[in-house]
């Protein structure tokens, strides 16, 4: 009998087997693939047909696949999957999302049972990265052009007479009131009204607002996080799998979308305001003294998707708050790109008493400032439903209907920073990456078994152990793994064998003080221990402190190396111990070869 104990053994099998189960995908690849999808309400045609289309067009299919969302084919390379794309696009239904993808070619069987391969990188899937400013000083101009129209009927309501409210700055407005008296009261008012502005009494009777410091930091911040949630929803929308969408600072977020290779559109649709708001057109207006700047009050001048321009009460009587879906299409008359919108309980009600209430005139639709169309109000819209008209192809149109579903963001984004990265670049860093590991072990196996022989083989099985485990726990928690994750398997390679050499080294000093084998390798693995778990709790230590502080890169590289500390110190000692002793068995060793 051997004299591990048997439990030991148990918690062995348990660590090890699951992690040949949870590493076995990584070994699959990654094929081209294309998503087709298709909005709640859109009937697709059965699959069989959509694989008799690219069959019938030479389209070589690797792999078919499909689920509750969609369809997935496989393509042997992406020049068949770029051909696939547009022949699905042509031929299914305008609404239906046709998406480029990289998905992994593990098998169903293995799918089905929960065995995922580790995400890869932006650096070594491809993909784009971009780093997205948000104007957050728009958000406080938006609240107080919003605000200064509540404050007007706030007045009106408390009998405080004013004669104009204006804007002054970006976070200030100015109210001429009628006299000091007046001012004061209304200062008062004011004050208690709105806590979250600084009201200040100035000479000639007027109230200067702007807003305090704290609510202008908490409004900046709920936008921020805000605007995640949007560009969040969004990337959902186009299908990208395993997103990174972090916020960098106090007005940034970094967005890296593995795998994605329509980069233009991305960006597109990320960075798209996408604020629909509804305003009533004034068709009383001089249009030529409007251009000239003589505008009449309460209007603005905005102009039309295609330059044209229109004088629009600036009161906006709906915005797309209460939208509750958007889909694109085609019109049937006119053969247009529209979008479908219908709008929530809230904004059906709003929708059906504007339209009661102005029958022939004309009510423009805004998408991000710019007049889509303003079409004249034929008769009362009580269902809830409208078109939007005005947009220059289907693809224009899909976009638009994906940024409205999303939400709109808070404020406007500004790409700071852009970095695209090839799938071909991102092929070569997987091959280099590999290539390093498969070295860096091949030189440790040759050097242990050379060294320490027998006991340098156990060394080596543990050390391959240990990366299917690093593989294993990162696909486990949906890590990511990136070229510097790479490096820190390969320093980890290294800091596993420290580990077996110090227990080695002991168990040879324990045979030349004349100890027997068996009492060697027990001295030998109990007195290092001590010492592998000092040198590792180092490592973690300043493993934490990178992914604690460090972003990116150090991020993956501190994550890859906090799990290999982990498994190496598991492997290291329980597991070749457990080796050893099952090969010595019940034997009397009277030489140890190490």
């Amino acid at each position: 009998m051997t004299r591990y104990p048997w439990w030991k053994y148990l918690i062995i099998l348990v660590v090890v087997l699951p992690s040949l189960f949870y590493a076995l995908p990584n070994f699959y690849g990654w094929h081209s693939a294309v998503e087709v999808r298709a909005p709640a309400g859109t009937l697709l045609p059965p699959l069989a047909t959509q694989q008799g289309w690219l069959q019938a067009a030479g389209i070589p299919v690797t792999r078919v696949s499909s689920g509750e969302k969609g369809s997935t084919f496989f393509f042997p390379n992406n020049d068949a999957q770029g051909l696939a794309e547009t022949l699905l696009q042509n031929k299914l239904p305008a609404n239906a999302q046709v998406i480029l993808s990289q998905m992994s070619a593990e098998p169903d069987w293995l799918r089905s049972i929960g065995g995922k391969p580790v995400n890869l990188g932006l650096d070594l899937r491809g993909g784009v990265y971009l780093l997205l400013r948000v104007d957050t000083d728009a958000v406080i101009k938006h609240a107080l052009q919003q605000d200064s129209g509540s404050l007007r009927t706030f007045l009106r309501h408390r009998n405080l007479q004013y004669l104009a409210v204006n804007m002054t700055g970006p976070q200030s407005l100015a109210i001429e009131m009628e006299n000091p008296t007046v001012a004061a009261q209304a200062q008062k008012a004011i004050a208690g009204r709105y806590p979250d502005y600084a009201v200040v009494l100035q000479p000639n009777a007027v109230l200067k607002i702007s807003i305090t410091p704290d609510a202008a930091s908490k409004m900046k911040d709920d936008a921020l996080q805000q605007a995640i949630v949007v560009i969040r929803n969004r990337i959902d929308e186009l299908g990208v799998s395993e997103p990174v969408i972090q916020r960098q600072g106090a007005d940034h977020i970094a967005v890296q979308l593995p795998g994605v290779q329509d980069t233009q559109r991305a960006k597109s649709i990320i960075g798209s305001t996408a604020q629909l708001e509804f305003k009533m057109v004034d068709d009383q207006a001089n249009m030529a003294e409007a251009l000239k700047g003589q505008l009449p009050a309460g209007t603005a001048l905005f102009y039309g998707v295609h330059g044209a321009p229109y004088v629009l009460y600036t009161n906006t009587v709906l915005t797309g708050r209460y939208l509750s879906n958007a889909s694109a299409g085609v019109d049937n008359n006119s053969g247009q790109a529209i979008v479908n919108v219908s709008f929530n309980n809230e904004g059906t009600r709003i929708f059906g008493d504007l339209t009661t209430k102005n029958v022939g005139k004309r009510m423009a639709i805004l998408l991000d400032n710019k007049v889509v169309t303003a079409p004249v109000i034929r008769e009362a819209i009580t269902g809830g439903r409208a078109q939007i008209t005005g947009f220059s192809d289907l693809k224009d149109a899909s976009n638009a209907a994906i940024e409205l579903r999303a939400g709109a963001l808070p404020a406007p984004v500004h790409i700071s920073e852009e970095r695209t990265v090839g799938p071909t670049l991102g092929q070569d860093s997987i091959h280099d990456g590999v290539m390093a590991v498969v070295f860096g072990m091949a030189f440790v196996v040759l050097f242990m078994t050379l060294y320490y022989r027998a006991f340098g083989l156990i060394a080596d099985v543990a050390i391959l152990v240990n990366i299917l485990a690093i593989l294993a726990v990162l696909s486990i928690m949906g890590g990511t793994l990136t070229l510097p994750g790479i490096a820190g398997i390969v320093l980890k390679i290294g800091l596993a064998v420290d580990a077996n050499v110090l227990v080695f080294e002991r168990i040879r000093e324990e045979l030349r003080l004349g100890m027997s084998t068996r009492a060697a390798i027990d001295a030998g693995f109990k007195k290092a221990f001590a010492t592998i778990v000092d040198s590792n709790i180092t490592v973690l230590i300043a493993a934490l402190v990178l992914f604690q502080f460090g972003t990116g890169a150090i991020k993956g590289f501190a994550l890859v190396l906090t799990i290999g500390v982990i498994t190496s110190m598991f492997t290291a000692t329980m597991m070749s111990r457990g080796i050893i002793e099952l090969a010595l068995g019940k034997r009397r060793v009277q030489k140890l070869y190490i």
